[in-house]
């Protein structure tokens, strides 16, 4: 005798499949929620373009000088260009055009920029024709060392530099938005209108950056202004003891360093640019090794390369620093007038 198996009526497979549906969409709705406030919030500037570049949280410094430069580009016609590192913050661009002869200066930097970033950027600007009259480089033993594109939303770059998918760039962003050390405080500012100071990945500064050729506004500067020597007297963290003896670095450029280096160096010779390249002064006091300058000098030119690591009046005077990581435009002034002196000084 056969075993009959009763059925399950088809109404209720559709029941119990809604049923799943609906569990999983409520599930999914608070990521639904957060993803339409990236959206339309736009918190990280990426989405959109702007005629202006700031956020509660930090921007990636990458899309912001780049779309800074598309803004500009046809009422400007920039033609010379600050790349580097963040120490490029101390180098305004109306003080070095005051060097250049006709020059129009903006700054494309990236934080911890790698040597690959810096190229990227070159190859980009070359394929919107701008004219490359003058390139200052902004360098340190950390970028010249690195020959591979940096990953994570802080770093990533345009995907109109990079080549890199658009969709996977927002994914990134997005990616960084949804975590609970970035969401929480952003949900908080949202709702209170007060940022968590304790969060790194918010400015509470207000302006950082001009619009025009993205200059730092670095909010140090008041602070420095309104304390005066306290400024330094009260963050001796970000000012350790120094030995006062003489450091060189390990040296970074081998032969995949050499080879990036060498294709910048074409690239601006194609355009018979005039490139300066600046190894920035070090707090530490460390100096750059010998054989990694004269790779440089053999790539670039030695007179366009200038070493300011080591012990020097340039890192000798701790006023000229922000922390042990940054450097002032009061001594960026000092690197320029020193750099297209006619008479440079012998040594660095």
């Amino acid at each position: 005798m056969e075993e009959t198996v009763e059925k399950q009526p088809v109404h209720g497979k559709e029941k119990a499949a809604g049923r799943l549906i609906k569990r999983v969409l409520l599930f999914c709705l608070p990521f639904w929620l957060v993803a339409a406030l990236y959206i339309i919030d736009d918190p990280y500037r990426v989405l959109r373009d702007y005629h202006t570049y700031d956020s509660k949280l930090l921007l990636n410094e990458e899309y912001v000088g780049w779309h800074i430069y598309l803004n500009n580009k046809d009422s400007i016609h920039f033609n010379s260009f600050i790349l580097g590192n963040s120490c490029t913050m101390a180098f305004c661009c109306s003080e070095w055009e005051k060097y250049l002869n006709g020059g129009r200066a903006v700054r494309l930097f990236g934080n911890a920029e790698s040597m690959m970033a810096i190229y990227k950027k070159l190859l980009a600007l070359e394929r919107e024709h701008a004219d490359l009259k003058n390139v200052l480089m902004i360098l340190d033993k950390t970028s010249l060392a690195k020959t591979c594109l940096l990953t994570g939303s802080g770093h990533i770059l345009p995907p109109d530099i990079s080549g890199q998918n658009p969709v996977s760039a927002q994914l990134e962003f997005l990616q960084t938005f949804i975590s609970p050390d970035i969401l929480f405080p952003y949900l908080t500012y949202k709702l209170t209108g007060k940022i968590n100071s304790s969060s790194k990945s918010f400015n509470p500064y207000g302006r950082i950056r001009n619009q025009i050729n993205n200059d730092a506004i670095n909010p140090r500067e008041k602070m420095i202004k309104e304390e005066g020597e306290q400024y330094w007297i009260t963050r001796k963290k970000e000012f350790p003891e120094r030995s006062g003896k003489k450091t060189v670095a390990e040296p970074v450029i081998f032969k995949a360093q050499k080879a990036l280096l060498l294709n910048i160096a074409g690239l601006l010779r194609k355009h018979s640019t005039s490139v300066k390249i600046v190894i920035g002064p070090d707090y530490q006091q460390e100096s750059l090794h010998p054989q990694d300058v004269m790779m440089l000098k053999s790539i670039f030119g030695e007179q366009n390369v200038f070493d300011f690591t080591g012990i020097n009046e340039y890192t000798a005077n701790y006023h000229y620093f922000y922390e042990k990581g940054h450097y002032r435009p009061l001594l960026g002034d000092k690197i320029l007038k020193r750099i297209y002196s006619r008479h440079p000084e012998d040594g660095h």
